[in-house]
């Protein structure tokens, strides 16, 4: 009986049976987050750019008085420039990972450490913009030629009663508070778990 052919026989077979080495597999797993991510901002970018064009045109189809539809301007064009500010941190951050490529730990260490940095400008982008649109919408409303112009003159200039302001700012603190929970809790379902399956994989990677 031929042992060494016996031998070579076995040894051909536990090839055979062998995994991709771990190192390849999650790379190439790395990949799909990465790519959801991307694919995710490239819809807000668009969706946001959309959002801006038809805030712009609400008063164009709505009578109201000059002083109110100034105002309202005034805040949609400080919230789009907010906006437009994450809208370009995210478009360098797409552009610099463009290319999986070069797919490898290092890259995936450096696109995590990115994508918390532009999650915070984003964050901080929603939540600044978002703080200024309860005050367009109030001008929306109470500027209607439908309604008497010295209801919003008197809320522009605070003409009011002390009990109605302390009510006012109670409200506004409320909705800051929402907006803030809000906005945390929107951005970490969009993209924390992306964030927390990256760093799953890069624990699994083969440093040998």
């Amino acid at each position: 009986m031929n042992f060494e052919n016996i031998k070579q026989k076995m040894d051909s077979e536990s090839m055979g049976g062998c995994q991709i080495p771990s190192r390849i597999k999650d790379i190439e797993t790395s990949k799909m987050p990465i790519q959801k991510v991307r694919k995710r901002m490239k819809s807000e970018i668009i969706t946001q750019l959309i959002l801006i064009v038809i805030f712009f045109a609400v008063p164009s189809f709505l009578e109201m008085h000059r002083l109110p539809k100034t105002v309202y301007y005034i805040f949609m064009f400080i919230t789009s420039l907010i906006t437009l500010g994450y809208l370009a941190k995210m478009s360098w951050f797409l552009t610099r990972y463009i290319s999986l490529s070069n797919n490898s730990k290092e890259t995936v260490i450096a696109f995590i450490y990115d994508l918390k940095l532009t999650l915070e400008v984003y964050k901080t982008a929603i939540i600044s913009g978002s703080l200024l649109f309860p005050l367009a919408m109030a001008s929306i409303f109470f500027g209607s030629v439908k309604i008497d112009e010295n209801i919003y003159n008197d809320l522009i200039l605070l003409n009011m009663p002390v009990s109605t302001l302390i009510l006012y700012i109670f409200g506004y603190i409320i909705i800051a508070i929402l907006i803030y929970f809000i906005t945390v809790s929107w951005s970490n379902k969009l993209y924390g778990v992306h964030i927390r399956n990256l760093e799953r994989i890069l624990k699994e990677f083969n440093f040998e």
